[in-house]
């Protein structure tokens, strides 16, 4: 069956599917059924929730391999310009997501925020099954780009696009779910857990950074203050309304219970 006008079809296992969903199936070779179906209802519920367009890229971690797991719903092609992940170090990749070892394993996005992003208008996301230590995401060269809800077990950052270091939060989070770090105005960044602000400070915006964000560990360089939770889901692109950031929530939430894997 063809939709004309709504991008959508019934793919080979009988599930219908949006055209931008089923090109992800595809590239990762997802073929159960109920994976499809989550898929499917994730990508049209970020666009009717207009946050779709707001993405550069999207990893579901879907598949339960570092094959299916690399993938970016946004664009699924195998190349660093699609912004698909390479995994280093220690990972043991499952169907609830990807569980870093926490001392040498990241992923790298290959986006570089001065060539993919805006300087008052990023967001990042992590949604951890696992609570630890560490960046969730991050870089941190020219320009610090990255959160942690316990950085040390002393503090809380969320560095967005600035050129110095901020004041961190002097409590930690040890909460599990959808972390978003976000900027949408040259002086305000916020951290939000599960669709609500967490903790959030007024340092200004400076400059982008020039140098790949890591997943699971900070970019310094190098790979450094490494995670151990768990991700089974982020993102990255511009930077979301309060409204959005909660939308966002709802929609990956219910992607991870249709899984069996919420938290």
């Amino acid at each position: 069956m063809i939709r004309i006008g709504v991008r959508s079809f019934v793919s080979a296992g009988g599930v219908p599917t949006d055209a931008d969903a089923q090109a992800f199936i595809t590239a990762a070779g997802i073929t159960d059924a109920t994976q499809q179906s989550s898929i499917n209802t994730l990508v049209t519920s970020l666009k009717a929730y207009g946050i779709w367009s707001k993405m550069k890229a999207i990893y579901p971690f879907v598949g339960g391999t570092s094959s299916t797991h690399k993938w970016n719903l946004k664009d699924p092609r195998d190349l660093d310009a699609a912004f698909r992940l390479v995994f280093s170090g220690g990972w043991t990749h499952s169907s609830t997501g990807a569980l870093p070892n926490g001392t040498n394993a990241y992923a790298d996005t290959k986006l570089i925020g001065s060539s993919s992003l805006s300087l008052d208008s990023t967001h990042l996301s992590s949604y951890i099954r696992i609570t630890s230590q560490g960046v969730l995401m991050g870089v941190d060269t020219n320009s610090r780009l990255w959160m942690s809800p316990n950085f040390n077990g002393i503090q809380k950052y969320v560095e967005i696009n600035t050129g110095t270091g901020t004041t961190p939060s002097s409590t930690i989070s040890t909460s599990v779910g959808l972390w978003i770090g976000n900027r949408t105005a040259s002086n305000s960044s916020k951290l939000f857990l599960n669709g609500s602000v967490n903790y959030s400070h007024t340092t200004s915006s400076s400059v982008l950074p020039q140098s790949a964000i890591f997943l699971s560990a900070r970019n310094i360089g190098a790979a450094a203050n490494y995670s151990s939770a768990q991700v089974s889901f982020a993102s990255i692109g511009d930077g979301l309304t309060d409204t959005e950031a909660a939308n966002l929530y709802t929609a990956v939430q219910a992607y991870q219970t249709t899984l069996g894997r919420q938290v």
